[in-house]
């Protein structure tokens, strides 16, 4: 039998769980954005380099460009939940409410290249193919909006904002490649690599 002593200091627990950052998790965390922010701003960069005529656009670099980011990345994040596996020590409530956030976003990501992806294909349009990224950015938006709605912390708002506004920035810019590229690019450096050397940076009891 629960007794009023016992439901309190269960209470307790939880709350302690909700405000402790769980640094080991940030760190964990960190790490898989910085390496997505990489391969991807490197990927803008170099579009922007094909755009300025100083990266050749034929068939294997453009492929090479295209897809090299995606593998490599795949390859990261395999090499990283390897290092990494096992439960985080003193992970809190929170922790693993933002890892589960994460971990939805990647599994919609696939559903939205299923569903725009071949639309694109279909009517052979690369501006319907463009709007994915678009959806991406914005849904890390959301992401980084659920995460502030936990943590309360002004900065993860910022990163949320600015996800939204890379998103509906990008969605303007197609039509115009270069934009669309410098657009892109600045998310990904400034909303991906910033945040996640920030969050690897974390002590282990922030």
């Amino acid at each position: 039998m629960t007794t009023p002593a016992d439901s309190a200091r269960e209470d307790l627990a939880f709350l302690r769980g909700l405000v402790q950052s769980g640094g080991g998790f940030q760190r964990r965390l960190g790490e898989g954005y910085v390496a997505a922010g990489l391969c991807y701003g490197v990927q803008m960069l170099l579009h922007l380099g094909q755009g300025l005529g100083w990266v050749p656009s034929d068939a294997p670099w453009g492929l090479t460009i295209g897809l090299g980011p995606t593998v490599v990345f795949i390859g990261l994040a395999i090499w990283l939940s390897i290092r990494n596996r096992g439960p985080v020590p003193g992970a809190s409530v929170v922790a693993r409410a933002v890892g589960s956030v994460f971990m939805a976003l990647g599994l919609s990501n696939i559903a939205l290249i299923a569903i725009i992806g071949s639309q694109a294909v279909r009517l052979k349009s690369l501006e319907i193919w463009l709007i994915y990224p678009c959806v991406v950015l914005t849904l890390q938006g959301a992401g980084w909006l659920i995460v502030y709605t936990l943590r309360r912390q002004a900065w993860i708002a910022a990163v949320a904002v600015g996800w939204f506004v890379t998103g509906v920035a990008m969605a303007f810019s197609i039509g115009h490649p270069m934009a669309f590229i410098i657009v892109g690019a600045a998310g990904f450096w400034g909303l991906m690599v910033a945040p996640g050397v920030y969050m690897m940076r974390q002590p282990k009891d922030a």
